[in-house]
């Protein structure tokens, strides 16, 4: 099981014995038979399990983050990043065919892009940054296909159909990339509560109500007091007080009467009302003075 190595750091571990196995066979530093091959990996799970090895890597690191700050002038405390090879194909101005540059890389994931800091391969130069947005990111898939397993790299695939090829990326790192940009899209993505629909009642204004009714009144479908009632329903404090009308309706009823009974012929003064508020108008009145009801 690896001499006590667990977990992700097995992983890792197994990671780096067969990228060590792949490169050194290349490079003719190991011979491919599988009794020599198996001797190496017990040599370098060896060296991976001893306290002292572990510590030399730890400080490895810890130089790699140092010298990433100095050079970009940029703090890594506090922020998920790693190391890895960025492979770009690019065209050449001569010869309009594609060039396929590798370089090293420097990885930093933040809440919203994923930022690529580049270095020359040859003069550990910088060779300037680039931000990849989650907005404009569709996907990132991982390709762990290759001899040994051992050249795993992460593509991350843009809304331009453009794509970025991250080599020699661990399955670890790429789930920090992959987690991150799931994070944001659950953000940015939720579902949008929809807003309860209010139903457009239509009224009818008091006025159209006020003539509806008057015309039942005219033509003997309401009485009076059904009438009147509706009247003020529909008018309320701007509608004339019936007792008001009442005492005008009476006055002339006494008058009337006087003048029969004492043979007195009068001039018809009965006060006149406005069929749509019952205001008293004044005589020549075109107008209601409360409702601006037009009059006959």
């Amino acid at each position: 099981s690896g001499k006590g190595i667990k977990g992700r750091h097995q992983e890792k571990v197994r990671s780096k014995v067969l990228k060590t196995i792949k490169n050194e066979v290349e490079n003719y530093e190991l011979e491919p038979t599988k009794e020599a091959i198996n001797q190496r990996i017990e040599q370098i799970l060896t060296e991976n399990s001893d306290v002292e090895v572990l510590e030399k890597r730890r400080a490895k690191s810890l130089s790699k983050k140092t010298e990433f700050e100095e050079k970009f002038g940029i703090s890594l405390t506090g922020k998920q990043w790693f190391k890895c090879s960025i492979e770009e194909v690019k065209y050449s101005t001569f010869t309009n065919q594609p060039v396929r540059n590798i370089d090293n890389a420097y990885v930093i994931i933040n809440e919203d892009n994923i930022e690529i800091f580049k270095e020359s391969v040859w003069l550990k130069s910088n060779m300037g940054s680039r931000k990849l947005y989650f907005y404009n990111i569709t996907s990132i898939d991982f390709d762990a296909r290759g001899k040994l397993h051992a050249s795993s790299s992460a593509i991350i695939n843009t809304k331009s159909a453009e794509h970025v090829q991250l080599k020699f990326v661990t399955k670890e790192n790429f789930d920090l990339m992959n987690n991150a940009l799931e994070s944001y899209l659950n953000k940015t993505h939720k579902p949008q509560q929809t807003a309860p629909i209010q139903q457009n009642i239509s009224t009818t204004s008091n006025a159209d109500e006020l003539l509806k009714y008057a015309e039942l009144y005219e033509k003997g479908l309401l009485t009076k007091e059904e009438f009147d009632m509706k009247k003020a329903e529909l008018l309320g404090a701007n509608t004339v007080d019936d007792s008001e009308t009442e005492i005008h309706e009476e006055g002339y009823s006494l008058k009337q009467e006087y003048a029969e009974q004492n043979g007195i012929t009068i001039v018809d003064d009965k006060p006149k009302f406005c069929p749509n508020c019952g205001t008293p108008i004044d005589e020549g009145s075109k107008f209601c003075t409360n409702c601006g009801n037009k009059l006959n």
